[in-house]
C-alpha cells in the first residue's frame, strides 16, 4: 500500500512538473510574440513619423519639428530614445528607410539628429544605464555611425565584454583611427581583456584606410600588452603583406610571449618571406614550447627547399605527437612524402613511417572530399539549369 502511494505521488509530481513546463513555455512564447508585435508596431510608427516629415521641402521650422516634435524642446526625439525598446524599434525603422530609398533620406535625417546633438545627449544618458543597455547603445552607433568617439569610450568604464566589443565596433564603423587607437590604449591601461580574435575581426571592419590604421596601431606594439598586440597582428594578417620586415624582429625575439610569436608565424605562413625560414626551422627543433614547433612545422610548407625538408624529416622524431603530425602534413603538402618515408624506413622508425602514411591518407581524403563536393555542386547546377529550361 505504501509503495503504491509512493508510485502515485511520483507520477503526480512528474505530471505537475510537465504541466508547469508547458505553462512556462506557453507564457514565454506569448510574451515573445507580444514583444515582437510591439517592436514591429513601434518600428512602423517611427517609419511613418520620419517619412511624414519629409513629405514636403523643409523650411527651418519644419526641420526643427522633424527633430524635436510639434511642441518644441519639450517633446524631443531623444526623450523617446532614452528607452532602449524605442531605440531598438528606431534602429529597425532606420534600416527599413535606408533599404527603401538607397540611403538619401536616411542620411539627411541622421545628419539632422547629429547636428542637433541628439546622440550626444543619448550617450550621456546611456552611460549611466546597465551594462546591457550601454552595450546596445554602442551597437546602435556601430550600425548607424555617428562621430561621438569620446562619449563612446566613456561607456566602457565598469562595463562587460559586450559593451567593450560594441564600443570598438562603433569606433571602427565611424572610421576614426584616433578613436580606435584610444580605445585600445584604454583597454591596455585598465588591463581590460578582449579576446584577440574579437579585436582582429572588429578592426577588420574599420571603415577607413585599413593599411594606415595598421601602421598606426603597430607603433604601439612595444608598449601594449601581448593580447592587444596579438589582436593587431591577427588583424594585419587578414589583409596586408607590408609588414614582413617589421614582424621579423618580433619572430626572432624569444623573450616575447609565445602567443605573440605564434601570431607572427601565422603571418609568415600566409605571406612568404625568405628571411623568416631559418627562424621557423630553429623553432621547429626546440622543445620548450611545442605549440611554437607545431605552428612552425605548418608554416614551413610555404618554404620549399632542402633545409626545410631536412628539418621536417627530423621533426618526425619529436616527442610530441602534434609536432610529428604537423611535420608529416607539411612534407606531404610539399610533395616530399618519399623523403619522409625513406629516411625513416632506413632508420627503422616505424612510428614516423606510420605518421607519414596517416598524413598522406588525410591529404587524399581531403582531395577526394573536395572533388566529390565539386561534382555534387556541378550536378546540382545542371539540374537547376535543366529545370529552368523546362
Amino acid at each position: 500500500m505504501v509503495n503504491d502511494l509512493r508510485v502515485h505521488m511520483v507520477i503526480i509530481m512528474y505530471m505537475a512538473g510537465c504541466i508547469t513546463i508547458l505553462i512556462y513555455n506557453a507564457v514565454a512564447i506569448w510574451r515573445k510574440n507580444r514583444v515582437n508585435r510591439l517592436m514591429l508596431r513601434n518600428k512602423d510608427r517611427w517609419v511613418k513619423t520620419i517619412l511624414k516629415k519629409f513629405d514636403q521641402n523643409f523650411d527651418k521650422n519644419r526641420e526643427r519639428r522633424a527633430i524635436f516634435g510639434r511642441r518644441g524642446s519639450d517633446v524631443r526625439v531623444y526623450s523617446r530614445l532614452k528607452r532602449v525598446e524605442e531605440l531598438i524599434a528606431f534602429s529597425a525603422a532606420l534600416n527599413s528607410i535606408k533599404d527603401e530609398d538607397g540611403g538619401e533620406l536616411y542620411g539627411r535625417y541622421m545628419g539632422m539628429l547629429s547636428q542637433h546633438g541628439v546622440f550626444q545627449r543619448l550617450a550621456v544618458v546611456y552611460k549611466k544605464r546597465r551594462n546591457e543597455e550601454r552595450a546596445y547603445f554602442a551597437y546602435f552607433i556601430s550600425q548607424h555611425p555617428i562621430n561621438i568617439n569620446e562619449l563612446l569610450i566613456s561607456l566602457v568604464e565598469d562595463s562587460n565584454i559586450y559593451c567593450r566589443v560594441n564600443v570598438l565596433k562603433a569606433l571602427c564603423s565611424i572610421g576614426d583611427m584616433h578613436g580606435v587607437e584610444a580605445i585600445l590604449q584604454f583597454f591596455d591601461d585598465r588591463r581590460i581583456f578582449v579576446h584577440h580574435m574579437l579585436l582582429a575581426e572588429d578592426l577588420y571592419s574599420f571603415a577607413g584606410d585599413k593599411e594606415a590604421l595598421a601602421l598606426r596601431l603597430w607603433r604601439n606594439h612595444s608598449i601594449w600588452g601581448g593580447n592587444i598586440v596579438l589582436g593587431v597582428i591577427s588583424f594585419i594578417t587578414m589583409f596586408s603583406d607590408r609588414f614582413k620586415e617589421a614582424f621579423l624582429p618580433v619572430l626572432q625575439n624569444q623573450l616575447l610571449a609565445a602567443e605573440v610569436r605564434i601570431g607572427v608565424i601565422h603571418y609568415y605562413s600566409k605571406f612568404f618571406f625568405q628571411p623568416a625560414q631559418p627562424v621557423l626551422i630553429q623553432y621547429l627543433a626546440q622543445t620548450d614550447n611545442y605549440h611554437i614547433a607545431i605552428e612552425s612545422a605548418a608554416a614551413l610548407r610555404m618554404y620549399p627547399g632542402k633545409a626545410t625538408t631536412q628539418a621536417l624529416v627530423a621533426a618526425l622524431n619529436s616527442e610530441d605527437w602534434h609536432v610529428r603530425h604537423s611535420a608529416a602534413s607539411s612534407l606531404v603538402a610539399l610533395g616530399e612524402y618519399m623523403a619522409g618515408i625513406g629516411c625513416n624506413v632506413e632508420s627503422k622508425d616505424c612510428e614516423a613511417v606510420g605518421m607519414m602514411q596517416y598524413a598522406l591518407a588525410q591529404s587524399e581524403a581531403r582531395v577526394l572530399a573536395q572533388s566529390e563536393a565539386g561534382a555534387l555542386a556541378a550536378q546540382t547546377k545542371d539540374m537547376i539549369v535543366s529545370d529552368i529550361a523546362v
